[in-house]
């Protein structure tokens, strides 16, 4: 394999695609395994270090997952749990009372890169609401789909946004180039 082809993601992100399959379709997670050579658990082996890994399990795991009707939801939840475990490995406790906005944005900045593989993001304000914009999303790149497919990273967003803001976040893929092949980046609306 051409080593350029590689690209760095935390294991926690195939660990918890998985295992959110796992939760949703049991059956379906199986099929996942047995196909590719997966297994959930001995992923996190791996999860002290970011792994190099080349586009065949991951983007053939998830192409067979966009074709699920509950794909939206694995997605979305392996995002929130992805959060949830990295934080826990990196020992950061959140504390709503001493955050904000600003430290928000510098967590997701500093949290979300080790799920970016070759992607990059900018952070935007825009009055009250912040984007977040992916340049080569691993999620929607080369796909053609009706509906957003990078419900990964609005999980991530949203979670970490419910942990450091009080009150409601919201974070909603108001564009996505698997949607809009034309469109130059997927696009993430964040209300905190």
């Amino acid at each position: 394999m051409d080593r350029s082809q590689l690209e760095k993601f935390h294991p926690l992100m195939m660990h918890n695609i998985l295992s959110a399959t796992r939760r949703f379709e049991p059956d379906f997670y199986a099929h996942l395994c047995r196909a590719y050579h997966l297994d959930a658990d001995r992923i996190l082996g791996l999860f002290t270090e970011i792994e190099a890994i080349g586009p065949g399990q991951l983007s053939m795991v998830l192409k067979d997952l966009r074709q699920h009707q509950a794909y939206h939801d694995i997605m979305y939840l392996s995002g929130r749990n992805s959060l949830h475990m990295w934080l826990e490995h990196k020992n950061l406790q959140l504390d709503p009372k001493a955050s904000g906005r600003n430290r928000y944005a510098s967590l997701l900045k500093e949290l979300l890169v080790d799920f970016l593989g070759s992607a990059t993001a900018v952070q935007m304000v825009r009055g009250s609401l912040l984007y977040l914009e992916l340049n080569n999303s691993v999620f929607a790149r080369n796909v053609h789909h009706d509906k957003p497919v990078c419900g990964f990273y609005s999980g991530f967003a949203a979670e970490l946004g419910a942990n450091l803001v009080p009150g409601a976040c919201t974070a909603t893929e108001v564009r996505c180039c698997a949607v809009e092949p034309d469109a130059p980046t997927c696009l993430f609306q964040i209300s905190l």
